[in-house]
């Protein structure tokens, strides 16, 4: 028991102490009076990129743990600093010199120079000096308790959650590894890691990685690593294979019996998943981090049945249970063009046709950008002590397609969230103008007309004809609307906007509400601007979701009326498109 004590004793002090470092002279007169965190780095840079320098902060110096660096040849320029307060940023070097610190030096970075930035939302301190090193002092050495990893999940870090830290997930295998390695000889490569529940994310490896030709682990366990992100794509950086423990036996595979919780990201496979084309050639790919069908290839669209097929999943020891489908979509399809199904009797990778099928009643609506993703949960109570399979069917026409992308599809215990109630809804895309009416204020001579329906679009306001911008004011009026019955309700729409010549969408194009609004005597009625949160920038096609509008000054009334009102001038008619407007409690 003594040894045993001792022995404790000893690891103890190997993750709790530090070693001071007495051979490295201080920075002279290294500042300590204008201390930034790094959350206080990264909370300014919400605002965008800024410089620390003689007109801002001069002196400021930030303190953390190094908790990656270059030493392994996977990290290039750059080591990742765990701040005092726990958040996290990766440091990049501009010069050529290395940096000298090492894993676990605790240390402060005078940041004179520094830009602070993201690098395809990576965020970054950039040092500008030739040699880093003059910038960093160690205070400490060896502080391995304060650059442990955080025991966490790939869920977890495909939602961004650990972002620049160093974390260590268990239960994960690599997908494929028969015959590979980390890299394909020189060149930076992807290999995907999937856990024993489904999801998966990216392995990525630097062509100069040391480990970069060693043999990818076989088995399941544990791996370390930094969390990176480029743009929307979730991926891990190992620092070293004495971060990866894959030596156990291996978790289910595609077709194996899973249990729940089951869930798959579609980051960068299929994973257990597996895929069936029963008509047509256009088949699921995965791009853009998730699970993408479509019918149409260039300005050709195609007839399609294609299938997302789950592994086999026994529900059992549950009250309840539900399914969760994170996705976009855009572009007009046929009705019931995406649709979810379960089986009882479905063979994986055979064909689909020659199972029974049940479709979960639900809606797909196209979302509102491609990163608005939305959320669609359906109860599985029905198959409760079953062995089922879960399916995400798609069809396409040689006259529409929409463009779906799935993220994720999660099977876990749960009761789905009851959906708002719907007050009012007008997609406009598929349905035409709908019941919404269009009153023309003022349209100058040589301008016949302002809004438009627009298949792809939605409704479309533009002033400009014959290569010449009008004046107008011309108003897109919505049917009455009862918000007697409800005790809460938000408006929102996607709107996209472009083509004007000089100011922004905000002065010329407004969002009106009226209570009194009678289409037979239209000048009678009374009118009140909404404050509309996200305007797009004017400048592209890029639809923005106008963010949640309040309605509640309007509950109440029965003869609720919303307009979309645009405006044009003789030297500025730009182009305002509206689609997916929802009035929901």
């Amino acid at each position: 028991m003594k040894k045993i004590a001792i022995l404790l004793i000893g690891v103890s002090m190997l993750l709790s102490s530090c070693k001071k470092d007495l051979d490295r002279p201080p920075i002279p007169a290294m500042p300590t009076n204008d201390i930034w965190t790094v959350g206080q780095i990264l909370d300014t840079l919400a605002n965008g990129t800024f410089q620390f320098g003689d007109t801002y902060h001069k002196d400021a110096v930030v303190k953390g743990y190094v908790i990656a660096d270059e030493s392994g040849g996977n990290i290039y320029r750059t080591v990742y600093l765990r701040g005092e307060d726990g958040r996290c940023i990766a440091v990049y070097r501009s010069g050529s010199t290395s940096y000298t610190v090492s894993i676990g030096d605790h240390i402060g970075i005078k940041l004179d120079g520094a830009v602070i930035s993201e690098y395809s939302r990576l965020p970054q301190i950039q040092l500008q000096a030739d040699d880093p090193n003059s910038l960093i002092v160690i205070y400490e050495r060896d502080c391995l308790d304060k650059v442990q990893p955080v025991v966490t999940d790939v869920e977890s870090v495909n939602a961004g959650n650990h972002l620049c830290d160093l974390v260590q997930l268990n239960d994960v295998q690599f997908e494929t590894y028969e015959g590979l390695s980390y890299t394909d000889g020189t060149t930076t490569t992807n290999r995907s890691l999937i856990s024993c529940s489904g999801e998966s994310i990216i392995v990525r490896t630097s062509g100069y990685a040391d480990f970069g030709e060693e043999p990818l682990p076989q088995g399941r366990g544990s791996l370390i690593s930094i969390v990176s992100v480029y743009n929307t794509t979730w991926q891990l950086a190992i620092r070293n294979t004495r971060d990866v423990f894959l030596n156990g036996q291996r978790c289910g595979e595609g077709g194996d019996v899973m249990e729940l919780p089951y869930h798959q990201s579609f980051a960068s496979s299929f994973g257990t998943y597996t895929t069936y084309s029963v008509i047509g050639d256009q088949t699921w790919t995965i791009d853009f981090s998730t699970a993408v069908m479509k019918g149409k290839v260039g300005d050709v669209f195609y007839e399609n049945e294609d299938w997302l097929l789950s592994s086999p999943i026994m529900i059992t020891d549950v009250n309840h249970v539900k399914a969760t489908v994170s996705y976009v979509a855009q572009y007009t399809g046929i009705d019931g063009d995406v649709s979810f199904q379960v089986s009882r009797d479905y063979e994986y990778g055979d064909d689909p046709s020659t199972a029974t099928w049940d479709e979960i009643s639900a809606d797909f609506p196209n979302s509102g950008g491609w990163y608005d993703f939305v959320d669609v949960e359906l109860s599985l109570d029905d198959y409760i002590g079953d062995t089922v399979t879960v399916a995400v069917k798609f069809l396409s026409t040689t006259e529409k397609s929409r463009t779906l992308e799935v993220k994720s599809i999660y099977i876990d215990e749960g009761t789905p969230t009851p959906p708002p109630a719907t007050i009012f809804s007008e997609p406009f895309i598929g349905h035409g103008i709908g019941d919404f009416t269009i009153n023309n204020v003022y349209l100058a001579p040589g301008l016949s007309y302002v809004w438009k329906y627009n298949e792809q679009y939605g409704m479309v306001a533009s002033a400009f004809t014959n290569n010449t911008s009008y004046q107008s004011d011309s108003w897109l009026i919505s049917p009455s609307i009862d918000m007697v019955d409800y005790h809460s309700a938000v408006l929102t729409f996607d709107h996209a906007a472009n083509k004007l010549n000089s100011g922004s969408p905000s002065q010329f194009y407004f969002v009106m509400v009226s209570t009194d609004y009678d289409p037979n005597s239209p000048d009678d009625a009374h009118w009140s601007q909404l404050e509309v949160p996200n305007y797009p920038a004017g400048t592209n096609w890029t639809f923005v979701s106008s963010g949640e509008i309040d309605m509640s000054a309007y509950l109440g009334y029965e003869n609720v009326h919303i307009a979309f009102k645009y405006t044009s001038e003789t030297d500025n008619s730009g182009s305002w498109e509206i689609k997916n407007v929802l009035i929901k409690e």
